[in-house]
């Protein structure tokens, strides 16, 4: 069985899991408690749980970047 992560929702702070192969194969994941999806992860805390990033976040990186 995959190892499964830990990740915080980036719009209701809950955290819920996904499989290692899911974060390699996935640009957005939902959220099942708030239902809202995010652009994968932005860093990882001290604990090892991921932090989700929105996608309204990840669109103004893009931009920044490209600035």
């Amino acid at each position: 069985m995959p190892d499964e992560l830990w990740m915080l929702c980036p719009y209701c702070k809950q955290t819920f899991t996904i499989t290692e192969d899911e974060q390699y194969n996935n640009e957005t994941f939902e959220c099942p408690h708030c239902h809202l999806s995010n652009a994968g992860c932005s860093e990882v805390d001290e604990l090892g749980v991921l932090i989700g990033i929105s996608i309204l976040d990840f669109e103004l990186q893009e931009i920044s970047r490209k600035s």
